[in-house]
């Protein structure tokens, strides 16, 4: 209680990060940040408690700390690091569970499970996707190579019965 604590998250191939806190089922968006355009700065972009709350960052911004400082009991609950990249969808690390027992301040990132689970989720669906769009491209890749090879079969046939016809007509030279 009263002391700071530092919360860290890898920012490695990200531009934009997000600190959440989950408590008593309310989830909280409590600072979020960018890096500049050279990459090697980190510029606040939301920041309502900006007198307790904080991100730092490494040189090259591949880290980034949340810093709380003055610790008090409603910071007790799962935090939750979003990173994004190119991609519109955020991605989240496992959360970070901090408790507040009499004076002492534990992190403990190994009680929670949901992310395995949810992690899981993601990849078969992502595999499936992937599966899913591979699958669709062999048919339409089949599909046009049928196509152009009943038309070249037409074409050759069109083209072997006008040469036959041109022999045909042809007068004969003696």
């Amino acid at each position: 209680m009263g002391e700071s604590i530092s919360l860290n998250c890898s920012m490695t191939n990200r531009y934009e990060i997000a600190w959440y806190q989950l408590r008593s089922e309310h989830l909280d968006l409590l600072i979020a940040a960018e890096k500049d355009e050279t990459g090697r700065k980190l510029l606040i972009n939301y920041n309502p408690n900006s007198n307790r709350l904080k991100i730092t960052a490494d040189t090259w911004v591949t880290r980034a700390t949340l810093v709380i400082f003055g610790v008090t009991e409603s910071d007790s609950g799962l935090y939750f690091c979003g990173t994004k990249s190119d991609a519109p969808e955020m991605f989240f690390d496992k959360p970070i569970r901090l408790e507040i027992e009499g004076l002492f301040v534990t992190k403990k990132p190994k009680d929670i499970d949901v992310t395995d689970e949810v992690t899981t989720k993601e990849t078969a669906l992502m595999f499936g996707g992937v599966g899913l769009a591979v699958l669709v491209f062999f048919v339409a890749t089949a599909i046009a190579g049928g196509i152009i090879h009943y038309r070249g079969w037409q074409k050759g046939w069109a083209a072997a019965k006008r040469s036959s016809l041109i022999q045909h007509r042809s007068p004969k030279v003696t």
